[in-house]
Order: structure tokens, then C-alpha cells, then sequence
């Protein structure tokens, strides 16, 4: 008895994990791939209907009509190899699912061990929403790619001058699938360097920015040249939305039409009703869109634990990713833009889903490291206490 008390104890849980939370994520992605390529086959596309029409008729990478180059240009590449837009379209969102699930996995396990990367792409993998906006090709899953890997990068452990390259370069990319991106960009340096101030690298931070904006200003000047206006798409949206907030769906003989600058957009009732705003955002996101998104009601017990262990533990690069990939839809976030339900669509927090997963991930692993302390102890008092029996007899 003694002897297998001491066994249980020497076992290497963390790679008895790693085996099992990862042959669960690979069972999940796949049968949640097969379900959703069966189930939303011939779903009507959303924010991508017009995306094959911009590949067609786009002749260079910036050049992508009213919309970022990046997935554009990622569907000109697969009908130009005889691909049909509409399967290519959702395969090709089928695959960044595939690599976002992969990328959680590698970035948090060197991050924050072995347990959390399993379990959080575990959590994401399983996750019905995340293959509908698979099939759906949403943008937000593209720029969630390219906003891991820059997170990964940018603010990692003994950064080099090859670190702060590539955290531009995904950077970049980020924002080219989806020019909001840049907020959460700017978030998480700005939070970074707030509360990291003594081993934050100026220089090595300005030269990520710097490269991610070397990499969006063909882009944006293109827009210039086009319609004279550098986010002309951007403020275009910002426009529909703000008409939808003040007429809904219904037809307005005072529609207004026309580019809206984010500020505008965001002071469009006054300072007053901007804050009452995001306030009412922020309460609905909470208390409804990301339970919601998180489509497994139990992981939210996770979530709080998460939270508490990367306040206790300094494991701070979570929740700056968390606030960063929130942010930005606050301002969007209390418009009634879905009329059933209210508020917006769950793809608009794709990448708060992803910080919650990471984040459940994070408190599945701290129960464990828990329990294996209890456990442990309980283990080695129960064998102490054999041993000194035995030796009586």
C-alpha cells in the first residue's frame, strides 16, 4: 500500500494532462468541424456575401474594395487555383479555426504551462459559436490569429529585436483583416507599459508598432487615393451603425449617408450619452453576450478563478488581452443591431471569447495544482503513517 501511495504521488500529472486535454481538443475540433461544415453548409454569409465579388474584381493585395485586403486576397488565392468562392470562403474559415485552436494551445502552454494551453483550446475548440463563424468566414477570426501571435510576441519573456519583428508583423496582419484591430494593438502596449514600466523596451516596442503601421499605410492610403478618406470603409460602417442605433431596421425618410469618423460615431448623442453608452455596453456584455458566447454556462466558474489567479500570480498578460479585445466593442455594444435579441452578433467578441477560454483555462489549472498539493500531502501522511505501522509490527 505504501509503495502505491508513494507511485500516486511521483506522478507526472502535467504530462498525463497534456495527453488527455489534447486528444480531447483534437476530438472536439474535428467533430465540431464535421458538425458545422453539415449543419451551416448553406447558410446565407453575412459579413462576407460580397467578399468573392471584392476578390474578383480587386488587381493588387490593397486594392480590395470596401474591405480589409487580408481574407479578401486569402479568396482571390483559392478561386485563382480554380477553388468555387463559396466553399473556398468557408473552408478557408474552417482552417484559421484550425490555427487559432493550435496557436492557443503552443502560445499559453510556453506562456502559462502546459495545463491551460491544453484546456483553453480545449474550451475553444468545443465551441459551437467559433465554427459557425468558421463557416461564416468572419474577419474577427482572421484578425484573432494574427492578434494571438502579436500578444505572444510582443510582450515576450527576454524579447529580442526578433520578437519585436514579428509581434510587427502579425501586428500588421491583425489589421489587415480588421482595421479595428489597432485598438486592442495599442491597448495591450499601452497596458504593458503601465504596469511594466522598468522592463518595458521603448524601442523595441515603437519598433513592433512602427513595422505593424509600415505594414497598414499602403492600405489606408489607398483608401485616400480611392475616396478620399483613409478609413473611408471603416466610417462607412460606423455610419450604418449609428443609423441603426437611431432608426433600427425600419425605413427613415432621414437616413444619413456619408463616412463617420470614430469620434463623431462615438459622441453622436453627446459626451453624456457616450458614457451612459458605454456603461450600458459594458452591463449587457457581461451580463448577456459573452455568457452567451461562452455557450457552456459552467466554464464562467472557471472564468472568475482564472481571473483571481492571474491577479494573484502576476499573470497580467491575460486580462490586458481580455480589456483589449473587449474595448473596442463596447461602443458598439448596447445597439440593438440583432432585433430578436438585442444588442450585437457574439462574432463582434470572438476575441474576448478567446481571452475567457484562455482565462477558464488558467483557473482549470490552478484547481488542479490545488488539489495535486492536497492530495499530495494527504498521500505522503497516509504512507508516513503505514510506514510507522509496519515497522511496529
Amino acid at each position: 500500500m505504501a509503495e502505491l501511495l508513494k507511485k500516486f504521488t511521483s506522478l507526472d500529472t502535467n504530462r498525463f494532462f497534456r495527453a488527455v486535454t489534447l486528444s480531447l481538443a483534437l476530438a472536439a475540433l474535428v467533430l465540431n468541424l464535421s458538425v458545422s461544415w453539415k449543419g451551416y453548409r448553406y447558410e446565407p454569409l453575412r459579413e462576407a456575401a460580397s467578399r468573392s465579388l471584392l476578390a474578383l474584381n480587386s488587381s493588387f493585395f490593397y486594392d480590395s474594395g470596401l474591405a480589409e485586403p487580408l481574407p479578401v486576397f486569402a479568396l482571390k488565392a483559392a478561386m485563382a487555383a480554380g477553388a468555387g468562392p463559396d466553399a473556398a470562403l468557408r473552408a478557408e474559415g474552417l482552417a484559421v479555426l484550425v490555427l487559432v485552436v493550435f496557436t492557443t494551445f503552443f502560445t499559453l502552454r510556453r506562456r502559462f504551462g502546459e495545463i491551460t494551453g491544453g484546456m483553453a483550446a480545449l474550451f475553444l475548440a468545443a465551441n459551437p459559436y467559433a465554427g459557425y463563424y468558421a463557416m461564416q468566414g468572419s474577419s474577427h477570426l482572421y484578425a484573432l490569429l494574427f492578434l494571438l501571435l502579436f500578444w505572444h510576441h510582443f510582450d515576450a519573456p527576454g524579447k529580442t529585436r526578433r520578437e519585436a519583428l514579428l509581434a510587427g508583423l502579425y501586428g500588421g496582419l491583425a489589421c489587415l483583416s480588421r482595421l479595428d484591430a489597432a485598438w486592442p494593438l495599442l491597448i495591450i502596449a499601452a497596458l504593458t507599459w503601465a504596469v511594466k514600466r522598468e522592463e518595458f523596451s521603448l524601442k523595441e516596442a515603437g519598433l513592433s508598432l512602427g513595422l505593424a503601421l509600415l505594414l497598414v499605410l499602403p492600405y489606408a492610403a489607398f483608401q485616400k487615393a480611392k475616396y478620399n478618406n483613409f478609413l473611408y470603409a471603416q466610417e462607412l460602417s460606423l455610419r450604418r451603425w449609428a443609423n441603426i442605433d437611431r432608426h433600427g431596421y425600419a425605413p427613415a425618410a432621414e437616413v444619413k449617408t456619408g463616412p463617420l469618423g470614430p469620434a463623431a460615431f462615438v459622441f453622436r448623442n453627446g459626451p453624456a450619452g457616450a458614457l451612459q453608452g458605454l456603461f450600458s455596453g459594458l452591463g449587457r456584455a457581461f451580463a448577456y453576450e459573452l455568457p452567451r458566447a461562452l455557450y457552456y454556462k459552467f466554464l464562467i466558474v472557471l472564468v472568475f478563478l482564472g481571473v483571481y489567479a492571474a491577479f494573484a500570480l502576476k499573470k497580467d498578460p491575460l486580462l490586458f488581452f481580455l480589456a483589449a479585445a473587449l474595448l473596442p466593442a463596447l461602443p458598439l455594444a448596447a445597439i440593438r443591431q440583432v432585433p430578436a435579441t438585442g444588442g450585437i452578433e457574439l462574432r463582434y467578441y470572438l476575441w474576448a471569447l478567446w481571452a475567457l477560454c484562455a482565462l477558464a483555462g488558467l483557473g482549470f489549472q490552478e484547481i488542479l495544482a490545488w488539489l495535486e498539493t492536497r492530495v499530495g500531502a494527504w498521500a505522503e501522511a497516509k504512507g508516513a503513517a503505514l510506514l510507522r505501522r509496519e515497522k511496529k509490527r
